[in-house]
């Protein structure tokens, strides 16, 4: 059997700012309750299921924070803090609702919706840069990690789309309603399809893909 590198993507659990509806960015906030008990579920689910990882990394925002250190206090794994897995900065929104964003800045929130060109948002990450900062991510993790190593990494949803596209070789980034807590499960062989290997399917294998079975307790 080939030896991969076993690559766990999740998103960090509900966040006290999910539930306020705020276009969070990069501000940190604590887990709600709910979140609390997402990770308690999480944590065990992995603790059972999955072998512990060689490495465990996460965000450094705090919602992401306290989703990994029960993981890591579970498991048994240190964890890593790194800030290329934050979440994209939303510039002059971040931290407001929707409505309050509209109420400030309305020109840019109508441009907003009603047309699908890209309207920056000033001070705000571009998805260019996002997608950027996606790909060092994983030029780093190749650097510091091989076949046979299993890195679990939490993050945030809208980094997670960068992430995956990266991962998938894909040249559009794909909206994927990501839930609290779910898992993207791959295992890889090498990072590079110069050698006609990205025809064989067998180099590269999705074993989760936005699953959530600890949640299925709870509705």
């Amino acid at each position: 059997m080939a030896d991969y590198l076993k690559l766990l993507l999740i998103r960090h659990a509900e966040s006290v700012g999910n539930i306020d509806g705020r276009l969070e960015g990069q501000m940190s906030t604590s887990l709600s309750r709910n979140g609390q008990w997402q990770t308690a579920q999480l944590a065990n689910y992995l603790y059972q299921h999955q072998p512990p990882p060689t490495c465990l990394y996460s965000s450094p925002l705090q919602r992401a924070t306290e989703t990994a250190q029960p993981l890591a206090l579970r498991i048994g794994c240190p964890l890593r803090l790194d800030m290329g897995l934050q979440e994209l900065h939303q510039g002059i929104f971040q931290g407001l609702t929707w409505a309050e964003a509209s109420h400030r800045y309305p020109q840019i929130c109508a441009a907003l919706i009603t047309t699908l060109d890209y309207q920056p948002v000033p001070e705000a990450e571009t998805p260019m840069a996002a997608h950027q900062r996606a790909v060092i991510w994983g030029q780093m993790l190749w650097q510091r990690h091989g076949p046979g190593d299993s890195v679990w990494m939490v993050t945030h949803g809208g980094f997670m789309q960068s992430l995956i596209r990266v991962i998938l070789g894909c040249d559009r980034t794909w909206q994927i309603p990501i839930r609290h807590t779910a898992m993207f499960e791959f295992w890889l062989l090498h990072p590079d399809c110069t050698d006609g290997s990205q025809n064989n399917p067998e180099y590269w294998k999705i074993l989760k893909f936005n699953e959530t079975p600890h949640l299925q307790l709870k509705a």
